[in-house]
């Protein structure tokens, strides 16, 4: 049997519970090869009554809320551009809780990174599933664990998990496991090793990694700034005091900086809302519509991470 432990969050409507049996070895998950982003989303029709047209208009200036970003004269965005369709086609999202955002260019080149672990197996022939791609993707959610611990703490999308600690020992089997199915190889089960969490707990993920993309690096810490303080008027932002909220990240590079402000909203069911050439003034629209009220804004839609059973 699963043991569960409730662990309220946001306004009562979310929930995290261990699905992990500390006596009975039992799978949290299964590998799926399905590829879950497309044109219009795999989980979502474009002419669903889920899409919205247009964002709505702030209705107070937080201060900032009109605030514009500028951009190098070299790096423009693609202002007016097609949205939709342009996030990366992917199966699985990790995101490492690193507690900073002063990441690597590149972090596959740091040693301690999960992106290394990958880089290194792919060098000694273990290759990717081309029909199972995956995505890791840096935070500054602070780990689970205390600097030195030589862990990661994983948030897993669209199945919903979070694994506090995964140890660095178990890297390769972790990755075996659930990035690269095992039709290259014979995966090792690991579930009665690790704490696996049932994850309900939104979280916006903005990219706003400087050392990647000036565009990126410019306009995310002003979205997370802007995203706060909307959230806290609300009262839905994330409490550590209570462990309730919703919580607002920076993260590292997820493709298409010519689309700043990118960001990732992680629903509670799993499923993720990708939104592009975003600013500070569509921010109380996305905490409406996307947020609130389960929609989807047509003009900022990148694309979407949908659930399947």
């Amino acid at each position: 049997m699963f043991r569960s432990v409730s662990i309220l969050c946001s306004s009562g409507s979310f929930s995290r519970s261990i699905v992990r049996s500390s006596s009975v070895r039992c799978p949290a998950v299964s590998v799926t090869s399905a590829r879950l982003f497309s044109r219009t989303s795999h989980g979502w029709d474009d002419k669903d009554s889920i899409f919205v047209e247009k964002c709505p208009a702030p209705v107070f200036d937080s201060g900032c809320t009109y605030c514009r970003p500028e951009f190098p004269a070299d790096k423009p965005v693609k202002i007016g551009a097609a949205l939709n369709g342009t996030a990366p086609i992917i199966g699985r999202h990790l995101l490492v809780s690193t507690g900073h955002a002063d990441w690597p260019s590149r972090t596959e080149f740091d040693l301690n990174s999960l992106d290394a672990q990958v880089r290194a197996l792919q060098q000694r022939g273990v290759r990717r599933d081309p029909d199972f791609n995956f995505m890791i993707t840096s935070t500054d959610l602070s780990p689970a664990n205390p600097p030195g611990d030589q862990s990661w703490s994983l948030y897993m999308y669209p199945d919903g998990l979070y694994f506090p600690r995964v140890p660095y020992s178990k890297g390769e089997a972790f990755i075996k496991r659930y990035l690269i199915p095992s039709r290259s190889h014979e995966a090792e089960s690991i579930e009665d090793e690790i704490d696996i969490v049932r994850e309900e707990c939104p979280i916006v993920a903005i990219c706003a990694h400087a050392a990647r993309d000036a565009r990126c690096g410019i306009v995310g810490p002003m979205l997370k700034a802007e995203f706060e303080q909307v959230l806290r008027s609300k009262g839905l932002l994330y409490d550590p005091a209570t462990g309730k909220g919703i919580r607002v990240t920076l993260v590292s590079h997820v493709g298409g900086h010519a689309y700043a402000g990118n960001i990732i909203y992680f629903r509670g069911d799993g499923s993720a809302v990708w939104y592009g050439l975003a600013y500070p003034e569509h921010v109380q629209g996305i905490v409406k519509e996307t947020i609130e009220g389960g929609r989807i804004i047509r003009e900022l839609y990148r694309g979407g991470l949908s659930v399947h059973s």
